[in-house]
């Protein structure tokens, strides 16, 4: 409660404003709809909504985990291979320039309707961070001990095993959190451009129906999702970090 209750407080208060200020008739409920009439549509279509968060679901653990697997190969490979790192790193800071609007049309003209396109633009938003975060973890391995390993004539893979995997894994969770909080919103706007089911055809069909409420609905549903899976990054960070100190740990 020390750390989230001054949070808490505001969020009620601004709920308890909203509500206030819809039932007076200030604000109209078409543009901005009491938080009570939200939870009235999560509740009433929450079969449906369920429905299509199974798909944007799929498509976000789907994207992440193949994030997390190329992001970790592609840190290992830079960091092993300097001439690498100097020729890709920068393209890699240029690629971020690209918006995923221009890319995704692409994508779906290229891998269809299904689930890949989407699968693959999560992939692309979430790839950046982790690869990034884990080559600065990698490349801030504490020297002395590379040092005192080579001595001992161990190999690259027993340092990097030892030493600089270990040292990189606070770095590394910091660039999952980061990419979780793209994930969610990058596999929405992934069905924005082309799809038949998932929480961004929710929004897109419900705001064409002018039903706001139905579109505040599925944006909570959104935020709690990637609040949670943020959240489920940092309990198995805590786990695995367990021998950093309390402070140390990100």
């Amino acid at each position: 409660m020390r750390r989230w209750g001054s949070a808490l407080v505001l969020g009620l208060a601004v709920l308890t404003a909203l509500e206030g200020l819809s039932h007076l008739g200030l604000v109209p409920s078409s543009l901005l709809p009491a938080p009570s009439a939200v939870a009235a549509a999560l509740w009433n279509n929450a079969p449906e909504l369920t429905a299509h968060s199974a798909q944007t679901l799929a498509e976000t653990l789907l994207g992440f985990g193949a994030a997390v697997v190329l992001g970790l190969l592609a840190a290992l490979a830079l960091h092993r291979f300097a001439p690498a790192r100097r020729a890709v790193l920068p393209w890699l800071v240029v690629s971020q320039t690209i918006p995923l609007i221009a890319l995704a049309p692409l994508l779906l003209v290229w891998l269809g309707f299904g689930l890949l396109p989407k699968v693959v633009i999560v992939t692309l938003a979430c790839f950046f961070p982790v690869t990034v975060a884990t080559l600065d973890g990698l490349t801030r391995a504490d020297p002395d001990l590379v040092r005192v390993l080579r001595a001992m004539n161990a190999s690259e893979g027993q340092v990097d095993w030892l030493v600089r995997f270990p040292g990189a894994l606070p770095a590394f969770f910091s660039g999952l959190k980061l990419a979780a909080t793209y994930a969610v919103t990058s596999a929405i706007f992934g069905e924005y451009v082309g799809g038949y089911v998932g929480l961004g055809i929710f929004i897109q069909t419900s705001a064409n129906a002018r039903a706001t409420d139905l579109v505040f609905a599925a944006i909570f549903l959104s935020a709690l999702y990637s609040v949670l899976f943020v959240a489920l990054i940092g309990l198995v960070q805590r786990r695995v970090l367990r021998w950093l100190p309390r402070e140390d740990s990100p």
